[in-house]
């Protein structure tokens, strides 16, 4: 899983930001940029709506199944901007819940 996390400066602030691509549909791509320090989310996609239901989604606490073992699970309530962990997991479930999928492979 290649992921994207930088650490730079922007205008005299030291600033975190994960980034990782995105896609919906055929060949609708665009990427996600998470501030790690003011806990923000940016989503640039070509379609407004589907801005809106990433960050929508984001917004949302989720229960989440998250593998312990091979066969053992805990229930966790995840709020995605909470924290780059919590990001991460949910991002794992985001294709299944609103159809856009994470390319952890591809450059953002």
């Amino acid at each position: 899983m290649d992921i994207v996390f930088k650490n730079y400066r922007k205008r005299g602030i030291d600033m975190s930001l994960f980034r990782v691509a995105i896609h919906y549909g055929i060949n609708s791509n665009g990427f996600l940029s998470y501030d790690t320090e003011a806990k923000t989310v940016s989503v640039d996609l070509p379609e407004q709506e589907w801005v809106d239901k990433v960050i929508a989604y984001l917004n949302d606490e989720h229960a989440i199944e998250h593998a312990t073992g091979l066969d053992t699970y805990e229930r966790l309530t995840v709020k995605p901007l909470e924290s780059l962990d919590n990001l991460k997991l949910a991002l794992t479930r985001m294709w299944e819940a609103i159809d856009v999928q994470v390319d952890w492979s591809r450059p953002a």
